[in-house]
């Protein structure tokens, strides 16, 4: 564009910015409760507030946010209802352990996303795979509570083996998610186990889907086999090669027409 021509654009849009090609964002407006909220969630951000700690009252609150009660009384309801918070009778607002915090919040989000049940497969393998590499280390170090692990995922896939003959899918699938549950768990990590039990609720009936594409029912319970013969071995390596093929067997079957 010429000098002459660049001159005369700015010419315009100086005269009548309005026409300015760049589209605008319109700018969102915050409520006086989400502007509570964001408050409140800094305080407890900050380590001012720990687990166990007692906020101020709604007064105090509303005192030091310049605000009418009834805000800070709706943003409180909103941190009882999602677990952050819980208001106790004669005693006052307290804030809640992480592990009693809902998975509301993660359930509406999924309950209304448009997430592929891949980027949920995603979202567990990342979770697992953390899981079992903890786990590979115990089982390496031969402590006791890996070898009842290893006996109870024994358990699941002789149960797995048997529902299998009986072509019974709802129990099948219900034993493969248990399976992957015991790992999961066992890693003491109640945020884990917190996420896979929202998942889930979720992934059920799409698990019952991929094992009904199975053609021969026995490969679901070999399949898990494989897998906890290469968690037995405690080797990082050979976990990860034999669970990157479980979940891309996952897939495959899903996707079976």
């Amino acid at each position: 564009m010429s000098d002459h021509k660049i001159i005369t654009f700015i010419d315009k849009l100086e005269k009548n910015p309005l026409q300015c090609p760049m589209p605008l964002k319109k700018v969102k407006q915050k409520t006086v409760v989400d502007q509570v909220m964001d408050q409140i969630k800094e305080l407890i951000a900050s380590g001012e507030y720990k687990p166990g700690d007692k906020i101020p009252t709604e007064m105090e609150l509303a005192k030091d946010f310049g605000l009418g009660r009834s805000s800070i009384r709706e943003a409180i309801k909103i941190f009882n209802y999602l677990g952050v918070l819980e208001s106790r009778a004669a005693i006052g607002t307290i804030v809640r352990e992480r592990s009693q915090i809902s998975t509301e919040a993660l359930t509406w989000s999924l309950l209304l996303g448009e997430d592929e049940f891949e980027e949920m497969i995603d979202l567990r393998g990342a979770i697992e795979l953390r899981c079992m590499c903890k786990l590979a280390a115990e089982i390496e170090k031969g402590t006791d509570d890996a070898k009842e692990l290893i006996n109870s995922l024994e358990d699941i896939v002789e149960k797995m083996k048997n529902a299998s003959a009986r072509k019974d899918y709802v129990k099948i699938s219900d034993l493969d998610l248990n399976f992957h549950l015991l790992i999961i768990d066992s890693t003491g990590n109640e945020l884990f186990t917190s996420l896979y039990e929202t998942l889930k609720a979720f992934l059920i009936e799409e698990v019952e889907t991929t094992n009904r594409n199975y053609q021969d029912t026995d490969d679901i319970w070999k399949e898990h086999r494989m897998l906890l013969d290469a968690l037995k071995t405690g080797d990082k390596v050979v976990i990860l090669n034999e669970y990157d093929n479980h979940l891309k067997n996952i897939l495959l079957h899903l996707n079976k027409k």
